[in-house]
Parts: structure tokens; sequence; C-alpha cells
């Protein structure tokens, strides 16, 4: 992320706010350029002494005027905005510079500089790969009193990001009813069903076996009646409310009291019909 100091105003800066200030003059901002050349060894003193911005690379648009948030009448911020269109050299902005025309003088003048913090100057690539990057930055000096200061704005600017903003708005928005929300999202993924890796599944925090060929009673498809033997527990077994007693036929009563003896849970009967 780009980072850049506050605005040093140059010596002709500061004269030209003085004089404004004091109603004696009124001047233009009139562009904002960029260097890749590293201006921060140099003293505040030695930026303010510049009179012009070295190696300038490329030139930004100004495409707003914009008010102090402090609510200061002498200080104005200007939006610029820099295009990689046509760079042949890819760069890092270094510094950025404003410049100003006084009214009844032809000589631009460096109104003010500002440099980038360490590591954190925009890149600026260059546009062999025709993709377009649009940087912005809105910079703020002291101008003595704005009521005699004018912003020159860059028409193709605005309509630059006229263009850029009518070609988002154009973009058709999703059609979000079919998505759900986060919540919704957190809702559903805790009811969800892990597979556990051993035939068994966690469903609602609770492990589970899901019926399968080994731990199912089959039944014929012609009869429906069931083909596998099956052994039920009696034990705490109820009908309505009534518990279930096994009765178990065995051939004769010497059987059936010995059987009974052996498990009293059990009733055991027997008849002739089994000898």
């Amino acid at each position: 992320m780009s980072k850049y100091t506050d605005t040093i105003l140059t010596t002709e800066g500061t004269r030209l706010a003085t004089l404004a200030a004091n109603g004696k003059t009124h001047y233009v901002i009139t562009r904002a350029v960029a260097t890749g050349d590293d201006l921060s060894d140099l003293t505040d003193e030695q930026l303010a002494a510049l009179t012009k911005l070295p190696n300038e690379v490329q030139e930004g648009s100004i495409v707003e005027q914009v008010d102090d948030p402090g609510g200061s009448d002498g200080v104005i911020g200007t939006r610029v905005q820099f295009m990689n269109q046509g760079l042949n050299k890819s760069y890092s902005m270094n510094a950025l510079g404003v410049y100003a025309k006084e009214d009844g003088h032809d000589q631009e003048v460096l109104f003010s500089v500002m440099t980038a913090e360490d590591q954190h100057a925009q890149y600026m690539p260059d546009f062999a790969d025709k993709v377009v990057l649009r940087f912005g930055i809105t910079i703020f000096v002291i101008v003595g009193d704005k009521a005699n200061v004018t912003v020159k704005l860059d028409p193709d600017g605005l309509a630059t990001i006229k263009f850029v903003e009518d070609a988002i708005a154009g973009i058709p928005k999703p059609d979000m009813t079919e998505y759900y929300s986060k919540k919704e999202s957190d809702d559903l993924l805790s009811k969800k069903v892990v597979d556990n890796g051993d035939d068994s599944m966690n469903l609602n925090g609770k492990r589970i076996m899901p019926a399968n060929d080994a731990n199912v009673v089959h039944r014929s498809p012609d009869t429906g009646r069931a083909t596998d033997a099956t052994d039920f527990p009696y034990k705490d077994l109820k009908v309505d409310g009534y518990p279930v007693i096994p009765f178990v036929l065995v051939p004769d009563r010497a059987t059936a009291l010995a059987k009974t003896a052996q498990y009293p849970n059990y009733a055991f009967m027997y008849g002739k019909e089994l000898n």
C-alpha cells in the first residue's frame, strides 16, 4: 500500500500562499507530476529549495478540488489521478510535485513536494500488456486563502473517470437471491454428515451406523417374509406396556422342568404332538 509524507511548500509556494492569505495575489494550481527519483534523503529545507521536480516521468490529471476536512480556508486538496496508458517503462512514484502559476506571470513554479515513505512508493507498471492501472491520490496543500486560488481541472481526466464509473455501473449485478447468507451456510454446515472412515458417520453430533448388507434382515421379494435367521433379546420387551415372555416348546415335562430351572425367565411348554 502506498504511503506519502505531508506536503512541503517550496520557497515559491510559501511566497504565493503568503501573498494569497493577505489578498495580494491570485494563482492557479495547474498540474501534478511524479518522478522515480528517490528524494527521501533530502531535508525539508532542501525540498523547499527545489524549483522543479527532478526527472519527471509523467503528469497526472487534476480531477477535483477538495475542501480541508478540518474546515480551514487556508488548505485545499487536489484530487489527482495517474494512469499508466502510454507509459513505456515501469517505475516507482517516489515523489509527487504540484505546480502553480501566478496571475500576470507566464512561468509555472513548483508549489509543493511530497515524498513516498520508505518502501511504500506506488508502483506504476508500463503499458506493454495493455492492462490499465489508475492511481488516485488527494494532495492537501497550504494555499493561504482558497478564495484567491483556482484549481485547474483536467477535462480529459474527468472524462476518463466518468468512462470508468459508467463501465462499472454497466456491469450486471448477480442475482443474490440464489445464494445463502453466511448464517444460513453456517447453520447448514453445522448439520453436515461426516464420514468417520470406519463405516460409521457423525450426524448432529452423534455417531451412527448406517444400514448396510451386513446389519439388515433380508426378506423375500416374493412373499415379504424374512429369509435370515434372527435372534432378538427378550429382556424388557413389551407390547402395549406389558412384558413379553418367550414361550419355548420342548418334547416332554422333564425337559420343561429342567429348562425352567436353568432359564427362569422363559416359559417352557410340552405336549404329545412334540414326541
